[in-house]
């Protein structure tokens, strides 16, 4: 009889728990897990930064099968960047290479929720996975929400990142959020360069910004859970 890890039986009880639930709660269920010790097969950066090229492509190919298969829309930026993977390396990981889950990475946006928990169910059912971290059951405080996945590519062995997320939400991120954090950037980016502290009307400023992306992001969210209502 073949036995199954903790890890792959928190996976079939999630897929199972999930299908069986009233959309508007599904994403909730899911929860956040992640294997110790996750690490690429390379240790040298150069080494690393070489094979990325090659785990990219495979990567890519899995997510358009998977994105065809479930109604959904492939984003494929490409892997990291060397100068943002090694800022990355030296400010977050404290220089250790193999650590760097994120160097070889993609996205899947669905329209609705349910075309998203599809594609979660693909990707748990087809691939490797090694961590999940959901981020509609606990979004950022800007409001944001999606499910970053880590993966162990088969033929590479590369660690890489699947995004999950929904259009609306994908769409503030990567424009009118955009701008918010720019703007709270070079407000914060200037009291550092003056060697002071934010001034009250600064904090005021960068309250508000926030406070509006939330309102942004809830927004489009009580559309999906509206929509996901009248779909039960």
């Amino acid at each position: 009889m073949v036995m199954l890890s903790t890890y792959q039986q928190s996976s079939n009880n999630v897929r199972s728990i999930v299908r069986g639930s009233a959309i508007s709660h599904r994403l909730n269920l899911i929860n956040d897990w992640r294997y110790d010790n996750i690490h690429q097969p390379h240790q040298q950066f150069e080494k690393l930064y070489q094979h990325a090229k090659f785990a990219q492509i495979e990567l890519n190919l899995l997510i358009k099968k998977a994105a065809s298969d479930t109604g959904c829309h492939p984003i494929l930026p490409g892997q990291k960047s060397r100068t943002r993977a090694l800022q990355k390396i030296t400010t977050e990981l404290h220089g250790k290479s193999d650590a760097l889950t994120d160097l070889v990475r993609g996205s899947i946006v669905a329209s609705n929720i349910d075309d998203l928990i599809k594609a979660y169910d693909y990707l748990i059912q087809h691939t490797d996975v090694c961590g999940v971290k959901n981020r509609f059951s606990q979004p950022t405080d800007s409001g944001y929400r999606d499910i970053k996945l880590l993966i162990r590519l088969p033929n590479s062995h590369f660690i890489a990142e699947i995004q999950l997320h929904l259009k609306k939400i994908a769409s503030i991120k990567n424009g009118a959020e955009h701008s918010i954090y720019e703007q709270i950037q070079n407000i914060e980016r200037q009291a550092m360069l003056e060697s002071r502290l934010l001034h009250e009307l600064e904090q005021r400023k960068i309250t508000k910004l926030r406070q509006y992306s939330q309102s942004l992001y809830q927004q489009v969210w009580q559309h999906y859970m509206g929509t996901s209502r009248l779909a039960s």
